[in-house]
């Protein structure tokens, strides 16, 4: 079996690959890999395409591939890809770097991709795609695109809030695992649901106060960057009795003293460069780093200026935004990437005297997101939003837990909010394609019918049945790899041999079913 590999950037996924070769033959033909990766890959698999990560986010052949050989794009290959020309665009946020990716520039990267990753296709005929995540960069979203087209199996793996785990799935847009197991047990339910002592607290977690909330949930806030226009720093005695943020402080202090001695190798475009051909050195980094940063500032100011204060008796229903760019909008959101078009339809849907309280993201003015965050959001964003009659943008300090609470539903395009709101007893709105659509309590909306209808039902007194939401739990439990594909969410110490050795048994099941 020939197969493609994409995000191959840890040990433990390079021991994936060379293990899948040996127990079940299958060959890699091609292999996207991190810099760490690319030498022992190409060591143990001699006949494969390398092809480095960042190179082929800027849309850089490997060696071995002569750019000027490709196969070229007509009318018909461009019209197989006309839906995806409304993701890809969106995609190349994360690679500009301060109004520096202009709309030729993304035109001809988008057309460079696709001519590029057509022709390897044409010319290794895969016979399985594997991702370590997601598709979310241009080149992969082009590489899941073709696989579609052409029926190719494909494999890929997505992060969820039970730290240590992960969930395996065919598509994002398809029914993952759990779903399905889901679906079965829906029809043939236990008589009795046991989940695990560390779930069970996770879910009681959820259930509970603001304060004994997840960590990951309390994380968010606790940083509170959007608290003035400056971030006030911990006291010396804060951070030393600040345990569980030990490991935080020394991967920070790595962090900052690498970049003082050269910049983080990435795939953000210079002004007046081909993205090829652009290479910060320190100097422009940190001059960068300088623009994102008074650019967030600016719409931090600009935010607490149209936010306003919110009547929590009044009925609402609760937008909370997804931070961008990120693959949980974009390809997950689809068309509602541009998140206005989910506030909108909203605006225009719900009931008489009911309003739409929208509420951003803490990340997206948080200075360790600014690689990518000073792209995700413009003033005119905010002002459209602002400007809808029955709309309001909350205040940055009211906590999630209170306006959920409140709500008569909550609305997201995807992330760990909508999950955290059907386990507080409220129904969600889901615009997009999170690992956790289809559990009881979530609507998902594609029109403004499907809207319609789910506001009628909330507004009649739907209730959630706990224990169906108990039997989506069970589920994921169930089919969840017990293994992160994200190092940092892995609360567990697990050895790279282990980790890789558990997504391998969760690969050979999966494509055993």
């Amino acid at each position: 079996m020939k197969v493609i590999y994409s995000g191959i950037t840890s040990p433990y996924w390079r021991f994936v690959v060379e293990q899948l070769a040996d127990e079940n033959g299958w060959k890699p033909v091609y292999i996207v890999a991190g810099d760490n990766e690319m030498q022992p890959l190409r060591t143990r698999f001699p006949d494969a395409i390398v092809h480095n990560v960042i190179d082929a986010v800027k849309g850089i052949a490997p060696p071995e591939i002569d750019p000027t050989r490709l196969h070229p794009l007509d009318a018909e290959i461009l019209h197989q890809f006309e839906a995806a020309q409304i993701i890809l665009p969106r995609m190349m946020d994360r690679i500009d770097a301060i109004d520096s990716l202009h709309y030729n520039d993304r035109v001809r990267l988008m057309h460079n991709v696709l001519r590029y990753w057509y022709s390897i296709f044409e010319e290794y005929q895969p016979d399985r795609v594997v991702f370590s995540v997601i598709p979310h960069m241009v080149f992969d979203y082009v590489l899941y695109m073709l696989c579609q087209q052409r029926g190719i199996p494909m494999l890929m793996f997505e992060s969820i809030p039970v730290r240590g785990k992960t969930v395996i799935m065919d598509a994002y847009e398809s029914p993952g695992l759990t779903q399905r197991y889901y679906e079965k047990l829906l029809h043939n339910s236990p008589e009795e649901i046991t989940l695990s002592p560390e779930l069970e607290a996770y879910l009681s977690a959820l259930q509970g106060s603001y304060q004994d909330a997840p960590e990951y949930v309390r994380r968010v806030y606790k940083q509170r960057p959007y608290e003035g226009l400056k971030n006030p720093s911990k006291s010396l005695f804060a951070k030393l009795t600040d345990f569980e943020n030990y490991a935080r402080y020394i991967e920070k202090q790595k962090r900052i003293l690498k970049m003082r001695l050269t910049p983080p190798r990435n795939y953000l475009k210079l002004r007046h460069k081909k993205l090829e051909d652009s290479r910060m050195n320190f100097f422009q980094y940190k001059w960068f780093r300088f623009r994102s940063n008074v650019r967030m500032r600016a719409l931090i100011r600009h935010y607490h200026q149209l936010a306003e204060d919110v009547d929590l008796t009044k009925p609402y229903i609760y937008v909370a935004l997804s931070f961008q760019p990120e693959r949980t909008t974009c390809p997950m959101g689809s068309v509602y990437v541009d998140q206005y078009l989910m506030v909108d339809l909203l605006s225009k849907s719900v009931p008489e005297g009911w309003r739409v309280y929208v509420k951003d993201h803490p990340f997206q003015f948080s200075p360790s997101k600014f690689h990518r965050a000073q792209s995700g959001r413009t003033r005119s964003f905010y002002e459209d939003i602002a400007a809808l009659p029955n709309v309001s943008l909350v205040p940055m300090p009211i906590d999630s837990y209170q306006m959920i609470d409140n709500a008569r539903a909550v609305a997201a395009v995807t992330g760990t909010v909508g999950w955290e709101t059907i386990h507080r007893g409220k129904p969600a709105l889901i615009f997009g394609f999170p690992w956790y659509r289809g559990c009881e309590g979530t609507f998902q909306i594609t029109t403004q019918q499907s809207l319609l209808d789910a506001l009628t039902q909330i507004q009649a007194g739907y209730q959630i049945d706990a224990q169906k939401l108990r039997l989506f739990s069970y589920a994921l439990e169930q089919t969840a790899v017990k293994a992160s594909v994200e190092t940092h969410l892995q609360i567990t110490p697990i050895s790279d041999e282990e980790r890789a050795a558990r997504l391998v048994v969760a690969i050979q099941e999966f494509v055993a079913l």
